[in-house]
């Protein structure tokens, strides 16, 4: 299942946006995801900041498990933010 991010918004931005876009992605899948993986495409988004990123994937991994998630299609400055919150401290 392919999750379009560009739908919630090109600049994603907040813990309360990534919570909310969380609790949606949750409805689209409907239990689709313990069949099949979650495609996150952020084809169009222009903008990712740190706190988004960690809530929203953080949170689809909970869930979902690591394995399931799959990210595509990230412009420089997504997949950098992504790369950030996935360095351990």
């Amino acid at each position: 299942m392919v999750i379009q991010m560009a739908k919630f918004n090109t600049v994603l931005n907040g813990r309360p946006a990534a919570k909310e876009a969380f609790l949606r992605i949750q409805q689209i899948t409907n239990g689709a995801a313990e069949k099949e993986s979650i495609v996150i495409d952020f084809s169009g988004v222009e903008v990712l900041t740190p706190s988004y990123a960690d809530e929203l994937l953080q949170s689809l991994k909970t869930k979902y498990g690591s394995d399931k998630i799959k990210i595509i299609n990230t412009a420089p400055s997504v997949a950098e933010t992504i790369q950030v919150i996935n360095t351990p401290t």
